[in-house]
């Protein structure tokens, strides 16, 4: 399939979804306030009217920063723990939402369901854990070996051998575009376990059987299905870079300006949550184009935009052949040429009376 029908196809099946969307952004809007209030409220209680902080308003100046937070750090690390306990309840937030996420885009044709929804997130909670687990460990070995790997053969094991910082500049222009490559395979690799998980009806406790089959099969359509997840990366981009160049356009020098900015920060969001469904909804559709082209003897009962064809059905192209071989339990010449042919002579009980 054309990687830019199923980046396509995967932000119409989003869009068809837009419920879910919604309901996504508002869960994660209300998680943010959990944070959001209780720095308001310390802001308020330790700054009060003081006018100091609209120094920051038209732009970000560092020496502002500092004086702020020499006034009033007491009071804002007082956050630091709330949102350092805050980032695992996100995390968790998200494995839990994501089972849901990928069963609305397998029932996509059944619409949205809430109950299913919550269902699936339930259902599939412990076994996206798990990926989620082993995702990291490959990230930490991914990790691992490239910084670590360039740490000895850059500088021999030993920072004394480190001369000046355009060492690591130019590691960094080797290892950095290696790593990013491979940490965004990975996630992909995940993205497409967990359709996996849900569309294949086998039990799988360690989950860690159906990664390696997605890892077999993105790397055997490589091309297409890295392209359309790196479409979906490049338009997250796009949406910061359109954000980058309307911030400083818009300002915050007044009420009208903050409006306008909170509006245009909550678009953001939005899209950016939208991106990240493009992302699952295009490997939901890519998923399917590999399993139609690998298993061509598989029938689906659903197919989006074709025919359904639930079994190959016999077409008698002469009606009247059809019609002669019903037989209208009357004696005529057929008959009683074929007794004649079979040599039965007392045939008369088969006569009209």
């Amino acid at each position: 399939m054309n990687p830019i029908t199923v980046f396509l196809k995967g932000i119409s099946h989003t869009f068809r979804l837009f419920w879910m969307w919604l309901l996504l952004f508002l869960l994660i809007f209300v998680l943010g306030l959990t944070v959001a209030m209780p720095f308001a409220g310390i802001m308020e209680e330790s700054i009060g009217n003081s006018l100091e902080i609209s120094k920051l308003l038209p732009a970000y100046d560092h020496t502002v920063w500092t004086d702020f937070m020499n006034a009033h750090g007491d009071k804002i690390s007082g956050l630091t723990s709330q949102v350092r306990w805050m980032v695992p309840v996100f995390l968790l937030a998200y494995i839990f939402l994501s089972g849901g996420i990928v069963k609305s885009f397998a029932t996509l044709s059944e619409g949205f369901s809430g109950q299913r929804f919550m269902a699936a997130c339930t259902q599939y909670f412990w076994r996206f854990f798990r990926l989620f687990a082993w995702l990291m460990l490959f990230q930490g070995i991914v990790v691992a070996l490239l910084y670590g790997g360039a740490f000895f053969i850059g500088l021999g094991g030993d920072f004394g051998n480190l001369r000046s910082e355009a060492i690591f500049t130019d590691m960094g222009k080797i290892i950095l575009p290696i790593h990013l490559f491979l940490a965004t395979f990975i996630a992909m690799v995940g993205d497409y376990t967990k359709v996996r998980i849900v569309k294949n009806e086998r039990y799988n406790w360690w989950v860690i059987a159906d990664f390696f089959r997605s890892f077999g099969m993105c790397v055997q359509n490589f091309f297409r299905t890295y392209f359309v997840y790196l479409l979906d990366i490049l338009l997250l981009i796009g949406v910061y870079a359109l954000y980058l160049f309307l911030a400083p356009k818009i300002g915050m020098t007044g009420k009208a300006a903050i409006l306008i900015m909170l509006i245009v920060q909550t678009l953001v969001m939005f899209f950016r949550l939208g991106t990240r469904l493009f992302a699952i909804g295009s490997a939901n559709v890519m998923y399917d184009g590999i399993q139609r082209k690998e298993n061509p003897e598989i029938i689906e009962e659903i197919r989006e935009d074709e025919q359904t064809i639930i079994a190959p059905v016999p077409i008698i192209a002469n009606e009247e052949q059809e019609a002669a071989t019903i037989d209208d339990d009357e004696f005529d010449e057929e008959d009683q040429e074929y007794n004649e042919r079979e040599h039965i002579i007392d045939w008369a009980p088969y006569q009209d009376e």
